[in-house]
């Protein structure tokens, strides 16, 4: 019986390890959602104790959303190690997409409940106010388009099969685009709309002027 006890135990401490090694490897690689694997989340959440100490031992806090079912790595700031997770500047064009994706969110959550989808046309009409000037309507619209494979790559949308050119928005967009980066777009939205006027024609070419933790956004 003792044996039997060793060996059960054993089994058990095996199991709880490799859920720990399988979900810290998976959150330094990006972000982790339930959609995608329901096991490794399974793991996650029995681990998550062990995971918050283990990374806040190199600076690094543990973001669960449960309701949303995703979690990911944040660096915190102002520690003088090395970051880990590098912080990649946006450009105009994406970060305005980015705000109009997190409004939309917010406007149709509260309003319908569910999924929150959005169409090319539908984001091309939101942004267009901001490029006044922007001439050539095929290449504006395909410039949209890149922007929302984009913010599909970073993990905060979801192409759908169908209808032709919509996507999911996914509830991961409210935790890089809070309150407080809404809050400073809205206080440079002058300096937006005057960049936008002088370079429409060329929306290609864009400076940074947001930073955003890009490596953890990982499609979930």
């Amino acid at each position: 019986m003792a044996e039997e006890q060793v060996r059960t135990e054993s089994a058990g401490r095996g199991k709880q390890e490799q859920q720990f090694a399988r979900a810290a490897i998976a959150l330094l690689k990006g972000v982790v959602s339930r959609r995608r694997d329901e096991e490794l989340w399974q793991g996650l959440l029995a681990q998550q104790a062990a995971l918050h100490d283990y990374f806040a031992r190199i600076s690094l806090q543990l973001v669960l959303n449960v309701a949303d079912e995703y979690a990911y790595l944040r660096q915190e700031e102002g520690t003088g190690l090395p970051r880990l997770v590098p912080r990649n500047q946006l450009g105009y064009g994406l970060s305005l997409l980015l705000v109009e994706l997190r409004k939309t969110l917010g406007e149709l959550t509260a309003l319908e409940g569910g999924a929150t989808i959005v169409t090319l046309s539908e984001m091309v009409g939101r942004l267009k106010p901001f490029f006044p000037v922007a001439g050539d309507e095929l290449k504006f619209q395909q410039q949209v388009e890149r922007y929302l494979h984009q913010a599909g790559e970073m993990g905060f949308l979801r192409q759908l099969p169908e209808p032709a050119d919509s996507y999911e928005v996914r509830p991961l967009i409210r935790s890089f685009v809070d309150d407080q980066w809404l809050s400073d777009f809205e206080e440079r939205l002058q300096e937006y709309q005057a960049y936008g006027k002088a370079q429409a024609a060329e929306v290609e070419q864009e400076p940074g002027l947001f930073a955003v933790e890009e490596e953890q956004h990982e499609s979930l």
